[in-house]
């Protein structure tokens, strides 16, 4: 089988023949390749293909009229701008359709009103840039800046700057949507007809929750083609590249913008050091991170870094507290100044020790190859997020660390660390991230299966998820969140994309995926439909003109 040849024309007549493909060559170079994000895993050999065809639209225009093709003569397809997310953002079945949005890179910066708006294939290191360059910055998300700005928006787009910069659903302004039927649904201030993208709210419902609900749906709901982001102001003192790639960083301009970690006596203090931060509104990023990120930073290539690593044992991990804090002196060096003797008189009464901190950043800021973070293994991946309150967020990820011992390996040992742990919003929040890593040349069943077991602990232990629908199984976590959220997903879904064109088969996907993996079923004891609720591709009438 092979996609429509109708179809294929029309695509052809769109976009114009040097914008299409079915080489097969080049329709490889769109699968998920060794090492990375997610990578080299079970989901990834059952559930990813090699699209049948590439097409890259310019326009909205463009991806509306392919949409409708699609959908005409039932094309499933996969919306793709970076492919960061491995194979979560890669085709699911066979002939299916990538519709890379590379091309859609056009840029406006609002100067005045700190927003930029942009196409779906303008990278987030651009904007930083160009932000920069105008006395702003942007969230740059934990795995750098060469991703795509709307994908990374409408799917998680946090970062350890989401301490005083607001979440992602607050800094998406007016977005234009293309709906899996092909319909345009603009947001906003543009939902008026006017062509100000100013403000993320508009007249009407805020149909936002459409786009990412809280960590995104892998585009099964529509095609994001424009959006305007929030900025936020920054301090004047340009950032240097140092190094040489991939060992680059920016150098800081100490009297402006500072990293600086603190060793805390105990985790109680480690916490508290955090809140007394954020209730003194002071420092940009506020985190701790997982211990075996200081070896992966010295650490020059993969055996460096165990010799360095495995010199940690169960002991120093349980007494390592770090509190890692950003300050930015954004009004002036006197705020700077301001700030740093706030911070030290809350870490002299806490006990905490100053530790010698390079003064570049390697990623949060600007960074665009700072994919080195699986340089140990291969392959990683944030197995969950919890955003929760600040107290709650910094136990999470114990339990985590319990359930881990079990299956390494094939995971990579840490000693019991905790993960990530941080403040949002200036503490109002807090954000828990649990990393795993793994060698994608091992059997990585017991990476799979731990993505599953997690899932069941969460819902022991009544734990907020993020995850729901496109990493943990549907109709595990569904009936148990909202509850019966899967119902309410499958509906939406079923409105706005009845042929499931958009995206197959998620949300459904890791319900797929355990029912067709073998080493999946021990894990399986939950009630799920042995059919699961969505057509079968290539079993659908296709209309002779």
């Amino acid at each position: 089988m092979s996609i429509n040849k109708d179809a294929y024309s029309a695509f052809e007549v769109i976009v114009g023949s040097k914008y299409i493909s079915e080489d097969p060559a080049i329709c490889e170079g769109y699968r998920s390749g060794p090492g990375g994000y997610e990578n080299g895993l079970g989901y990834e050999r059952v559930m990813t293909t090699i699209p049948h065809a590439v097409v890259l639209p310019r326009t909205t225009e463009e991806v509306q009229k392919i949409v409708k093709i699609c959908n005409r003569y039932n094309v499933p397809y996969v919306p793709y701008s970076t492919g960061f997310y491995g194979p979560r953002t890669h085709c699911h079945v066979e002939n299916e359709l990538i519709i890379d949005l590379k091309r859609m890179n056009d840029f406006e910066m609002d100067e005045k009103h700190f927003s930029v708006n942009v196409g779906s294939g303008v990278i987030l290191s651009s904007i930083q840039q160009e932000a920069l360059d105008k006395g702003a910055y942007s969230v740059i998300g934990g795995g750098g800046g060469q991703c795509s700005a709307i994908a990374n928006l409408i799917g998680d787009g946090w970062s350890p700057l989401s301490h005083r910069i607001g979440l992602p659903h607050r800094r998406i302004l007016a977005t234009e949507l293309v709906l899996p039927d092909g319909e345009i649904v603009k947001m906003g201030s543009l939902a008026d007809g006017g062509d100000d993208p100013f403000w993320g709210e508009g007249p009407g419902p805020d149909l936002r929750g459409l786009l990412r609900g809280f960590t995104g749906l892998r585009g099964c709901l529509g095609i994001v083609t424009k959006m305007a982001i929030k900025t936020l102001p920054w301090q004047p003192e340009p950032l240097i590249p140092t190094g040489i790639s991939p060992n680059t960083a920016l150098a800081l301009p100490p009297k402006r913008v500072k990293w600086i970690n603190y060793r805390m006596p105990s985790k109680r203090e480690q916490v508290k050091a955090m809140f007394d931060i954020a209730q003194a509104e002071i420092a940009a990023a506020l985190t701790k991170v997982p211990l075996f990120w200081r070896a992966i930073s010295k650490a020059e290539d993969k055996e460096e870094f165990w010799d360095i690593w495995l010199k940690e044992d169960e002991e120093t991990i349980k007494n390592f507290h770090i509190v890692r804090v950003l300050l930015v002196g954004f009004t002036s060096e006197e705020d700077m100044i301001y700030q740093e003797k706030v911070l030290n008189d809350i870490m002299t009464e806490l006990g905490g020790i100053e530790l010698r901190t390079k003064p570049t950043d390697e990623s949060w800021i600007k960074n665009a190859d700072s994919a080195g973070m699986w340089l140990m293994c291969g392959s990683y991946v944030s197995v969950d997020y919890i955003i929760e309150s600040l107290t709650q967020a910094t136990i999470h990820g114990e339990t985590y660390a319990e359930l881990k011992r079990k299956y390494t390996p094939p995971l990579m040992p840490d000693f019991g660390d905790p993960g990530w742990f941080q403040s949002f919003e200036l503490g109002h929040q807090g954000y828990s991230e649990f990393l795993v890593y793994w060698d994608h040349r091992e059997d990585t069943a017991g990476v799979d299966q731990f993505y599953v077991e997690t899932s069941k602990m969460n819902i022991k232990n009544r734990y907020y998820t993020s995850l729901i629908g496109p990493h943990q199984p549907l109709y595990l976590t569904g009936p148990q969140y909202g509850p019966n959220y899967h119902e309410w997903l499958l509906a939406i879904k079923n409105e706005f994309d009845p042929l499931w064109v958009s995206h197959p088969p998620v949300p459904l996907a890791h319900d797929d995926f355990v029912n067709k993996a073998p080493w999946m079923q021990s894990t399986k004891d939950w009630e799920s439909p042995e059919e699961l609720p969505m057509p079968k591709w290539g079993q659908l009438p296709v209309p002779e003109n």
